[in-house]
């Protein structure tokens, strides 16, 4: 009588390494396209300065850091500043605006809206020359939508806004704002080139010295 009974058979090994070796595929190849996204934040915002510095306005950061892997762009920039050169007056005038901090934020995945937050106070002054103005505020953020190119939509929002007169013996305030919000959308329609915009302010309390 022969034996009917034969060995089992061998299972595949290749379902089992199948989908780690997938993931960690992927989370290389992201990883790979997140670091080069990060990378590429310094040439564009280097191109984006020498472009503004045409039309007058000179920005600058003390120091610069990428972060949010993986997902999201964190762009941190301590003691920003830009610089306004009026292209009409003669002699030139400049004016220098001061931040103490700025984090604007991105989803790695929806590149175009951003969102940023500021830190203050802000100083207000003429190029070489003690501040004339400071602002400062409890929460101030901005959101944009349809970067890199003519934004679509932004928004401006600060909670308790001060603005003082600098540069006497004591500052003198300006004003005071309890909620103030600032939103602009590009017209339909308009030339991107030179887009007309609509604009609303809403202001909640406050008072104006």
């Amino acid at each position: 009588m022969s034996d009917s009974t034969s060995a089992p058979r061998r299972r595949s090994r290749f379902g089992l390494y199948a989908v780690p070796v997938a993931v960690l595929i992927a989370a290389v190849l992201w990883s790979g396209f997140w670091f080069f996204a990060a990378s590429q934040v310094g040439v564009q915002a280097d191109a984006w300065r020498a472009q503004e510095a045409k039309a007058g306005r000179v920005y600058d950061c003390d120091r610069r850091s990428v972060a949010g892997y993986p997902f999201r762009l964190e762009i941190r920039c301590e003691q920003p500043s830009v610089m306004l050169v009026s292209q009409t007056a003669s002699p030139q005038m400049s004016f220098v605006a001061r931040l103490a901090e700025i984090l604007v934020v991105a989803q790695i995945y929806d590149p175009k809206l951003v969102i940023a937050e500021f830190k203050g106070p802000a100083t207000v002054a003429e190029r070489n020359a003690q501040p004339t103005l400071s602002v400062d505020w409890r929460l101030g953020r901005a959101s944009v939508v349809g970067l890199p190119a003519v934004p679509q939509r932004a928004s401006l929002v600060f909670d308790d806004l001060a603005i003082d007169r600098t540069g006497g013996a004591a500052p003198t305030p300006l004003m005071r704002v309890n909620h103030i919000e600032l939103h602009g959308r590009q017209v339909e329609g308009s030339a991107p080139d030179n887009p007309a915009i609509e604009a609303v302010l809403q202001i909640a309390g406050g008072t104006l010295q």
